[in-house]
């Protein structure tokens, strides 16, 4: 079972070990689009020639955990929960330093629920290593997984945070420059991840060079992605181990954390010129409610949609027809994305302090046009 740390805000904000409700008079600031930030989040006045693509930020929030370096949204909330407003969303949170997963609910501008659980005796970790977890990402389903940069694996639970549902190797030994890049630079390997249909997922490379990789079975061939190859709602990520909780200590049943696979890669997408440009480094990957896929970049301090579909005998990625947004100007160190309902991308960022803000809410971007 994991363990909760239930925390308690007032002001000033200061976090003590106990579950957390948030009002937002004591932890979260609104400000009015234009400028309520002051200079601290203002918008520059020369981004890339058209202020239109500058975004600011709307409220900010304290998770509760160290160095933020990635998050995932729950698309299911407004079913989950009755009479739900348009503002509610939730979120789960990780760190790359413990094997702490945070699950953030806001419903509206009222409050806001943080509870932080230990995740390290589920997925039998030992609490005192450092988990250099950089992603994290949801299945259709009722799983989170996230990916440990340096030890190149995906370990997934249920989002109750109680059961391990199995573990994945990334084995990039098939394609020779990947894996001597892969190699060469521990700290430069995924940052960002989507998972997708097949049991493939879609990471992203940080730098050195920064490309879009995919893995999946052995022998299985790429996919790229698009429309078809994400998950739907319902549909779990191939692979995972179904265990009833009924019945996990009973003999016959499964040993949970035996169940490790091995994802190989099988393909890779280097930057195009323009995302080059745009995107110095890579700091996160998220499908958004339109079905495309945007790309944080903490270097670029931009957010940019990727093409809409990319195939598998492309050999580079591209930018959507110039669809990029400069970040707030003030905002360093931006490492986790996902985008609401509402097209508002919520960005998290790697900051030791957990008494500061560390979640922002930014004004919405356009969404892609569908086709």
């Amino acid at each position: 079972m994991s363990s909760v740390n239930k925390l308690t805000f007032s002001h000033p904000i200061t976090p003590t070990r106990f579950p957390v409700r948030l009002a937002l008079a004591t932890c979260t600031y609104v400000f009015a689009m234009l400028g309520g930030l002051g200079n601290a989040f203002s918008a520059p006045n020369d981004i890339a020639g058209d202020p239109k693509k500058a975004l600011t930020v709307t409220e900010q929030y304290n998770l509760p955990i160290a160095e933020v370096s990635g998050l995932a949204i729950v698309w299911s909330i407004k079913n989950e929960k009755r009479g739900a407003n348009e503002d509610s969303v939730n979120l789960y949170a990780i760190g790359d330093k413990r094997y702490e997963v945070a699950n953030f609910r806001a419903n509206g501008v009222s409050d806001a629920i943080m509870d932080v659980h230990d995740a390290a005796p589920v997925i039998g970790k030992d609490k005192k290593d450092v988990s250099e977890w950089e992603a994290i990402a949801m299945d259709g389903k009722d799983t989170i997984c996230m990916l440990s940069e340096t030890r190149s694996e995906i370990s997934c639970i249920d989002r109750g945070l109680q059961q391990d549902r199995g573990s994945f190797s990334l084995d990039t030994s098939s394609i020779s420059d990947l894996d001597s890049a892969w190699q060469a630079r521990p700290n430069s390997r995924g940052e960002g991840m989507i998972l997708m249909k097949k049991g493939h997922v879609l990471v992203l490379k940080e730098k050195e060079p920064p490309m879009l990789v995919e893995f999946g079975p052995e022998g299985d061939a790429p996919m790229g992605y698009g429309p078809s190859t994400f998950l739907q709602a319902g549909e779990a990520f191939a692979g995972l181990q179904s265990v009833d909780p009924d019945k996990a200590d009973q003999p016959g049943q499964p040993d949970r954390r035996a169940s490790s696979q091995r994802l190989v890669a099988l393909k890779t997408w280097k930057f195009s010129a323009h995302l080059s440009d745009l995107a110095k480094d890579a700091s996160e990957i998220t499908l958004g409610p339109d079905g495309r896929v945007y790309l944080l970049s903490q270097e670029g301090s931009a957010l940019i949609r990727l093409e809409r579909i990319l195939k598998p005998d492309e050999n580079k990625v591209g930018v959507d027809q110039g669809a990029y947004w400069n970040l707030p100007a003030g905002l360093e160190k931006a490492e986790g994305l996902v985008i609401d309902t509402h097209m508002r991308p919520w960005i998290g960022i790697d900051i030791k302090q957990t008494h500061k803000p560390n979640l922002f809410r930014l004004s919405p971007i356009e969404a892609a046009t569908p086709e």
